[in-house]
């Protein structure tokens, strides 16, 4: 009797191993309907590795709905049985219990606030229709330079942001499933288009504004320039006018009785 027992034992065990392969494969094509009764029936037969896995697909809800408890009981059993994957997720399943609304908050509150304050909320300068004096056109000229570095600096950072996942903090990653991970992804992408569009929208803007400043005051001193030179050739000539007329002169023209 004891030796058929040890021969379905070993018929069993055998059985469960080409269950897990198979559920291993289906896992990473990515077939979770067919893969989570393959893990459930290794599991229960005490497959260390196929319990994380049913811990995991309950976690993720990968072919299954969303089950935190019964994830964290698999995990449970699997790090019970020296699966140093469940180990090391059950801490992590542990930390959703008391801070889940931060998984909520960077899927549906994130506003991607920091990236546009403070330092990087780069307002627009302000530009008069025209500069008429050197001091005008210094202090106009900074206000721009100061925009200009704010906005470079504002463009750095946000790059620095991408990808998407890199501004969350890795201990909140952590803690989510690939799906909630796509509703992050679908939250944020758009949401970023929109900043880098808001942003550029007002570059153009300010750019625009400075070459429409730039434009009249240089026009106007060019204008200037001109009415001084030709005052200056007006005075020229005006005082070479009333010298011809000096009592004295020895102009030929003066002695000719011009």
């Amino acid at each position: 009797m004891r030796r058929l027992l040890l021969c379905l034992m070993f018929v069993s065990l055998g059985a469960s191993a080409d269950d897990l392969s198979e559920a291993n494969r289906l896992l990473a094509a990515r077939e979770y309907g067919k893969a989570l009764p393959l893990y459930a029936t290794a599991a229960k037969a005490g497959n260390a590795e196929a319990q994380f896995r049913l811990g995991e697909m309950y976690w993720y809800g990968d072919g299954t709905a969303q089950d935190l408890q019964a994830a964290n009981e698999w995990m449970a059993k699997a790090a019970a049985a020296g699966n140093q994957d469940a180990r090391e997720s059950l801490p992590i399943l542990e930390r959703r219990k008391t801070r889940g609304a931060d998984i909520d908050y960077w899927m549906s509150a994130y506003r991607g606030e920091e990236l546009r304050s403070g330092k990087f909320a780069c307002p627009a300068p302000a530009f008069p229709a025209v500069s008429k004096t050197n001091a005008e056109i210094a202090a106009t000229e900074a206000r721009f330079t100061s925009w200009q570095a704010c906005y470079n600096g504002f463009v750095e950072n946000f790059s620095n942001a991408m990808p998407v996942g890199k501004v969350i903090p890795q201990e909140v990653l952590d803690m989510m499933s690939p799906a909630e991970f796509e509703r992050v992804q679908a939250h944020i992408d758009p949401l970023y288009r929109q900043i880098m569009s808001d942003a550029q929208a007002q570059a153009a803007a300010t750019l625009a504004q400075r070459d429409a400043w730039e434009k009249s005051t240089r026009n106007f001193v060019t204008e200037a320039n001109q009415r001084r030179k030709q005052a200056e050739i007006e005075t020229a000539r005006v005082t070479e006018d009333m010298r011809y007329r000096l009592p004295g002169s020895t102009d030929n023209r003066a002695l000719s009785g011009r």
